[in-house]
Order: structure tokens, then sequence, then C-alpha cells
């Protein structure tokens, strides 16, 4: 990934164009230091090449002067003069040549002036008439002695001019070979860092396209969902104190896109009057906070002259150039502001709902007890003293009047139950589940002990709950297991609990880590068909007569109000004459 991002990088181009310039330059160096070398070398053979000739030549003219001035000696004749004199012209124009090759080489001067004397002595040896015999032979002999040394002098000069023509030629041949090659693998190399510069380009020009595509459609995105967000973006320029809109902006204010130049003023023409203080302190405070705050107010709409309700809130960036620029959303809140006042005035409802509910609860639980109590007492009275004196069919009403009492209050101690589980304090503390059995069992005893009933729960676990809503639980579901046991087998009901996962459960349709604390009650009494599995625990919902079991239908009710005080959940299982299971889940 570092690599990639290496490589993509505008420095790594950079560094690529950089380093094969800086190639070619060392190249063009390289290359025009070969060419002068070669230059120098050329020009050095060249000179070696002039100074050899002309010493050839010099040998050969002081040759031709020997030759000339012997045919004189021999024959007097003055023909063979001309060439002793011709010789004479060459030999002083080759040393003047000789002496322009190498006037920079002071040791070559020295060298020519030794051969320069040695010429000039041997032509003191050319003479027209000697006196004796003796003369000529004594001149002559001086004169081979003096060539000799001018041979040997010239010689060596040559040898030497020799041995740098071969040193130079080889030196020439080097640079001539490497040259090219070093030239052709600097080019290479330059060509090669050029190209992978070039496909780098080509690489980011094609990405580059691509990421324009990419924003052009997130654009056009952004623009769609600010039209079904009812939104709108904006960026405010603090230094000219000018607004660039989005589309959707311009629509929010019930104006066609880019229909006007955006400018606070043009802005502030649109606030609510009442409104518009908000707006202008905002703005002026946004230099030293740096950012708007979350500011509400209303505009009206240039199209509809419709009044709308705005949210609004920017923070300063500042962009590479130094520009401090303020990015901004507006948001259209109209239908959730509407939705608010209606919810509030839906709530004042339910508040007065809930105290008229109150009120109720209040008479049901004074007023409608008290007349119920009296006529429970007056049937007491007449039960007592009037109940032998009564026909038949009076004591038949008589009794009916009884249990429709009894009914009544105890459907009303049931409702004002119900009442209190939906209404009481939801304080949560730590519960043993063992005491909250045990104390369910001890308020049925009566009811336990005269239906011969045995119930057995194992070590349970503790929950975070209320406790005298877990126990009313326990009452609830123990006692109408109890009420709807078989008369001709003991009622027999287990408790047990266990800690289980949420994700591993399927019914709770909970994919969460959450863990709960499953409780499980059951029994072997008359069961129920398991498509009224959910209908038991509605209130006033009963599966048999008033006369086969007497009740409400208010105690499963309770419980499944009770469970979801606690956030959790129940389900019932039955099979007629086969028992039920109530399964009670309390999250840990």
């Amino acid at each position: 990934m570092f690599k990639s991002k290496l490589f993509d990088s505008i420095g790594f181009i950079r560094a690529l164009f950089l380093i094969a310039f800086f190639i070619l330059i060392f190249l063009a160096s390289i290359t025009y230091r070969h060419i002068k070398e070669l230059d120098k070398i050329s020009d050095s053979i060249t000179n070696t090449y002039e100074i050899s000739i002309e010493l050839g030549q010099l040998i050969s003219y002081i040759k031709d002067a020997e030759t000339g001035h012997r045919g004189y000696i021999i024959t007097n004749d003055s023909i063979y003069l001309e060439p002793f004199i011709n010789a004479r012209k060459n030999v002083n124009h080759s040393f003047l040549n000789l002496n322009t090759i190498i006037e920079k080489n002071a040791k070559k001067q020295v060298q020519l002036n030794r051969i320069y004397d040695l010429v000039d002595k041997r032509f003191s040896y050319f003479k027209n008439r000697f006196s004796s015999k003796k003369e000529f032979n004594d001149d002559f002999r001086d004169g081979k002695l003096v060539m000799d040394s001018l041979r040997m002098e010239i010689n060596s000069m040559l040898n030497t001019e020799n041995k740098l023509l071969d040193s130079n030629g080889k030196l020439y041949k080097y640079n001539n070979s490497n040259t090219p090659l070093i030239v052709f693998s600097t080019f290479l190399i330059s060509i090669l860092i050029l190209g992978l510069g070039y496909l780098r380009i080509i690489k980011n020009y094609k990405d580059l396209i691509n990421q324009n595509i990419q924003l052009k459609i997130f654009d056009e995105s952004g623009k769609q969902a600010e039209i079904l967000g009812k939104y709108g973006s904006w960026l405010f320029n603090l230094e000219n104190k000018t607004f660039s809109y989005s589309d959707n902006q311009f629509r929010l204010l019930g104006c066609k896109p880019e229909s006007f130049v955006p400018t606070l003023e043009n802005l502030l023409t649109q606030i609510h009057p009442d409104d518009k203080e908000v707006l202008i302190q905002s703005f002026e405070q946004v230099e030293t906070t740096e950012f708007l705050p979350l500011i509400h107010y209303r505009i009206i709409k240039k199209d509809s002259l419709e009044i709308r309700h705005f949210r609004t809130t920017a923070q300063i960036f500042i962009d590479h150039l130094g520009n401090k620029n303020m990015i901004g959303t507006t948001q259209d809140i109209t239908e959730d502001f509407n939705k608010t006042q209606l919810i509030e005035l839906r709530n004042k409802e339910l508040e007065q709902n809930n105290k008229e509910l109150m009120e109720f609860n209040h008479v049901a639980s004074h007023d409608l007890q008290e007349p119920l109590r009296k006529i429970q007492t007056f049937i007491s009275r007449i039960e007592y003293k009037e109940k032998d004196s009564l026909s038949v069919n009076a004591q038949s009403y008589f009794e009916k009047i009884q249990e429709a009492s009894n009914r009544m209050r105890i459907l009303i101690d049931d409702l004002l139950q119900y009442s209190r589980t939906s209404r009481s304090e939801k304080k949560f503390e730590t519960t043993d589940l063992n005491t909250i059995a045990a104390n369910a069992i001890s308020e049925l005893s009566e009811n336990i002990k005269d239906k011969k009933a045995e119930i057995n729960f194992e070590k349970l676990h503790q929950v975070k709950g209320i406790p005298f809503q877990l126990e009313q639980l326990f009452i609830n579901i123990i006692g109408n297991s109890l009420k709807y046991s078989k008369t001709d087998e003991t009622p027999l009901i287990t408790i047990t609990s266990k800690k289980v996962k949420a994700s591993k459960t399927p019914k709770l349709n909970d994919h969460s880590k959450k863990e709960y604390i499953k409780i499980v009650f059951k029994d072997n009494g008359l069961g129920f068909d398991q498509q009224y599995a959910e209908k038991i625990f509605l209130l006033f919902n009963r599966l048999h007569g008033k006369k086969d079991f007497p009740g409400t239908g208010v105690g499963l009710a309770i419980c499944k109000k009770i469970i979801e005080n606690h956030k959790g959940h129940i389900f019932a299982k039955g099979k007629p004459d086969q028992g039920a299971v109530f399964e009670v889940y309390l999250p840990v």
C-alpha cells in the first residue's frame, strides 16, 4: 500500500523527470568532454605527424645539399650548386614550420635548437675549394661526424614522436570505442526513466479521469440527496462576504438555481423579520468562534410566500491559498417542526388522559368500592337474618347477587393491580429469585394446601428487577397453574432457571450479544390449545366459562405488563390435558 502511494505520487514522477534531466545533462557533459578529448588527441596526433614529416624532409634536404655539394666538388660544374642552394632554403623553411608546430613545447624546442645547431654546423663544412687534400679529408670526416650526430638527434626526436603517436593512437582508439557505449548507455537509461515516468503519468491520468467520473457521479448523487433530504449546502467567503449556493439551496429559498447573486444582504431579505437579528448576530460571531452554531430561523419563500423553518450549521476552513471560507449546510425542517408541535399537543392530550385515568383509578379504588362494600354488608346481614325466610327463587337470586358482587370485588382488585403495575416506580435492584419463589408460595399456601399441590424449584438465579412486581409475576403464574389443575391428579409445578444468549435463542429475534435469565414454569394441568398462546395474555381474555373457573382474565395480562416493564419476553406453550409451560426471559 505504501509503495503504491509512493509510485503514484506527483513527487515520484517529478523525481523521475529530474533524474532523467540530470542524466541528460551529465550525458551532454560527458559527450562534450570526450569530444574535446578526442579533438585534443587528434590534434596531438596531427602535430606528431607534421613533426615527423618535417624531420624526414629536413634530413632529406640535408642529403640533397650533400649530394649537390659533392657533385660540384667533383665536376666543378655550377649546375650542382642549384640543389645545394634550394636545400638550404628548404631546410630553413622546415625549421620555420617545426618551430611553429612545437612553439608551446619547451622540451621539443630544446631538441629542435640542438638539431638547428647541428644543421648549421653541417652546412659550415660545405666549401667551394680546399687548399689541400688533407683539408678536404678532414672537412669530409668532420662533416660526416656532424651528420651522424644530426641523424641520431633527428632519430631520437622521431622515436619520441612515434612513441607519442602510438600512445595517442591507443588513447584515441580507447576513447573512440567507449564514447558510443557511454552515450548509448546513458541515453538508454534516460529513455527508460522517461518511459517509466510516462507510464506513471498515463496511469495517473487514467486514474484522474476515473476519479473525475466518480466525482461527477458523487456530485449528482449529492444533488439528489439534497433534494430528498430537503437540505442545501453553501460556501461563504469571509473576505468578500459572498456566498456560493448549491442548486437545492436556491430551491429551498423558492428560487431557480443561479437566479441571483447570493449575498448576506440578499439572504436577509428572505428571513422572517422576527429572526433576522438571530442570523446577523450568528454571522458576526463567526470570525471569532470560527464556526457557526446550530441556529433555527424562518424564511419566507420567494415563489409561494410560504413560511418555512430552517436549521443551519457551518464551520470555517482555510484552503491551500490561505483563503478563509465557511462551509455550511441548511435543512428545511418544517415537517419535523410541525410533527414536533403535533407531538407536544398529543403529549398534552396524553397527560390529560393519564390524569383522567388516575382519577378513574381513584374512583375505582374508593368510590366504586364503597357502594360495593355496602352491598356486600347488606348481603351478609340478609344472609345471616333473613335468608331462611326467603322463597326458593329468592334464595337463588340472592346467591347470584353474592356471586356477582364477589366477581365485582375481584375485578376491581385486579384492575387496580394492573394499574399499579403500569404506574409503579421502576426501581431495579439485584433480586434473588429463590426468595421471590418462596414468598409467592407462602402467599398461595392456602390454595396449595387445598389442592395438595407440589411445587419444586431448583437453585434459581439472581436478576436485576423490581422485587414486588417479580413476586406478583410468580404468584400469578403459579396461581394460574393451580386454578387450571386436573381434579384427578396431584398438581405438580416445577420452576427452573438458566442463563442463555440472545443470538442462540431464535424466538427472541435478537441477534445481539445480550444475555438473558430464562425462567421456566411447567405444570401438569389442563393445558390449552397452542393457537391461544398469545391471546391468554390479553386483558379480560378467558379460555373457559365463568362457572367452570372463576377469574377476571387480568392475571396473565399483569404478567405480560411486568415482563414489559423489565424489557423481557414471555411465551406460553401448551397442549390440552398435557399441561402448560411458561417461559420468561429477563435481561441480565
